[in-house]
């Protein structure tokens, strides 16, 4: 019991970080000398998912972490972890374009389809995570996998490998999209 929850903790908390680290890393110039106003997001998935679904899907909403950010761009997320199989989860609404999540360089494609009608980008970050993203206006609604890297390959309870990460968070968006709003 006592590992269970330090990995949930320790998943949990590197699923927050990658969220909220998931910039390109890199500084371009100004295209406008007017400063841009954020782009506001109301949606939170912490408190906007509905608690049997997320209960359905092997989260519990007890064990939800809040966070709001304001730069570089507004994000209201979430983090987590989901057991059987074992992984730290993110789920975020941002105010970040899907052309920027596009182009980011951190991000390798890994697939590209449609849910619930809406766009999504499913990626590689950097060999630790599957990054799944939805374009909904005015920003994008973000689910995270973490992958072990510390876990035995052939134990069904762990996610080690980006085609199992991007397998789950399709299962998971798949679930969750008909409850997200067209508009965030």
């Amino acid at each position: 019991m006592t590992r269970t929850r330090f990995t949930a903790a320790a998943m949990a908390a590197v699923a927050a970080s990658v969220i909220a680290g998931c910039g390109d890393g890199t500084s371009a110039p100004a295209a406008t000398t007017t400063p841009s106003e954020p782009i506001a997001i109301s949606y939170h998935p912490c408190h906007d998912l509905p608690r049997d679904v997320i209960d359905e899907l092997g989260f519990s909403p007890r064990n939800w972490t809040p966070n709001e950010r304001t730069a570089p761009f507004v994000s209201n997320e979430c983090s987590t972890v989901h057991i059987g199989p074992d992984y730290g989860a993110g789920f975020a609404a941002s105010g970040e374009t899907f052309q920027k999540v596009l182009d980011n360089k951190n991000l390798e494609e890994f697939k590209r389809t449609t849910i619930d009608g809406r766009d999504v980008y499913f990626a590689n970050h950097q060999g630790i995570s599957c990054y799944g993203t939805v374009d909904i206006e005015p920003g994008v609604f973000q689910f995270t996998v973490m992958m072990s890297r510390l876990a035995d390959k052939d134990d069904p309870n762990e996610i080690t490998s980006i085609e199992q990460a991007c397998a789950e968070a399709e299962r998971i968006l798949t679930a969750v999209l008909p409850y997200v709003p067209d508009q965030l």
